[in-house]
C-alpha cells in the first residue's frame, strides 16, 4: 500500500509487475505439482548434519573417558602419598601431574559438552519447521496475489506450459504402487513422476509405451483405474489412455475382462491379484 500511495507510477508498475510474475509462478508451481509437494518432509534434511554430530560425539566419548581414566589413577596414585612413603618432592610431581590430568579431561568434556550442545541445536531447528512449508508459502503468495491484479492492470499472460491441464485423476500415493507394479513390465521404463502425470493427462507428459504382448493387462488395468474416477470424467479419462497407449475402442471392450476371465491365464491371474492388492 505505501508502494501504491507514495511510489511514482512508473516505478509502482516495475514493481508491481515484477511481484505478479513471481507470485503467480509459485502459485502455479504449487497447483501443479501440490501433490509432490505436499508430501514433501524437509526435517531429513537434517539427517546428514546429525549423523556427523552423533559420530563426533562417539569419537568425543571416547577421549574424555580415557581422559577420566587417566585422572582417576592420578588421584588415586596423589591420595596414596601419606601411607606409600613418598617425599615431599614426588608427593609434588605428582600433585602437578593431577592437577594437569585435570585439565585436559576439563578440556575434553567441554568439548563434548559443546557437541552435545551442538546436536541439542540441530534437533531444536528440526522439529520447528513445518512438514506443510510448501502449502504455507503458497497460501501467502495466493492471498496477496489478488491484492497486486487490483492495482496492476496488465496480468502477466499465462505461457503454454502454465495453461496445461493440471487436474488429478489418480493420486500420486494410488500410482506410487501401480508404477511400481507395471514399470517395466506392462509399460516401458520411465519415472514415477512421469506415470503420474502420463497417468493424469497433463501435457508435455512422457508417452506411455506399452510392452510387448501387454495390450490385455493394459486394458485391464485402464478399465480397474478408471473405476477410482468419477463417472463424470470417467469416460474421457478411458478414451485419453487408450489414444495415449494406441488401443482402439472396440479391442479395449472384448479384452478389458480377460485378465479375470473364466480360466484366466497363470500370468494374467497373477497380475489381476498383485492390482486388486493395491487398488483394494
Amino acid at each position: 500500500m505505501d508502494l501504491v500511495l507514495k511510489a511514482p507510477a512508473e516505478r509502482m508498475e516495475i514493481v508491481l509487475k515484477s511481484l505478479h510474475t513471481d507470485l503467480d509462478k509459485i502459485v502455479t508451481l504449487y497447483n501443479d505439482n501440490s501433490i509432490y509437494y505436499d508430501c514433501r518432509d524437509l526435517r531429513f534434511l537434517w539427517d546428514k548434519p546429525l549423523s556427523y554430530v552423533d559420530k563426533d560425539i562417539q569419537a568425543q566419548q571416547k577421549k574424555t573417558q580415557a581422559a577420566s581414566d587417566e585422572l582417576k589413577e592420578a588421584s588415586n596414585s596423589y591420595e596414596m602419598t601419606p601411607f606409600n612413603g613418598m617425599s615431599k618432592d614426588e608427593a609434588a610431581v605428582l600433585e602437578r601431574r593431577v592437577d594437569k590430568l585435570t585439565a585436559e579431561y576439563q578440556k575434553e568434556k567441554a568439548k563434548l559438552q559443546n557437541f552435545y550442545a551442538k546436536r541439542k541445536s540441530l534437533e531444536e531447528e528440526r522439529w520447528s519447521v513445518p512438514t506443510d512449508i510448501f502449502r504455507l508459502i503458497y497460501l501467502k503468495c495466493n492471498g496477496l496475489l489478488p491484492v497486486i491484479e487490483k492495482y496492476y492492470n496488465k496480468p502477466v499472460e499465462k505461457n503454454k506450459e502454465q495453461s496445461e491441464r493440471t487436474e488429478v485423476y489418480l493420486s500420486m500415493s494410488l500410482l506410487v504402487s501401480v508404477h511400481e507394479l507395471c514399470n517395466g513390465r506392462q509399460f516401458e521404463d520411465m519415472a514415477a513422476i512421469d506415470f503420474f502425470h502420463a497417468l493424469n493427462l497433463h501435457q508435455a507428459s512422457k508417452p506411455l509405451e506399452v510392452c510387448r504382448n501387454e495390450k490385455v493387462r493394459v486394458c485391464y488395468l485402464i478399465h480397474q483405474l478408471s473405476e477410482k474416477i468419477d463417472k463424470g470424467m470417467r469416460s474421457e479419462w478411458i478414451g485419453a489412455m487408450l489414444r495415449n497407449t494406441g488401443i482402439e475402442q472396440e479391442y479395449y471392450r472384448s479384452k478389458y475382462r480377460e485378465p479375470i476371465s473364466d480360466p484366466p491365464s497363470k500370468k494374467n491371474k497373477e497380475f489381476a491379484e498383485a492390482l486388486k492388492e493395491i487398488l483394494g
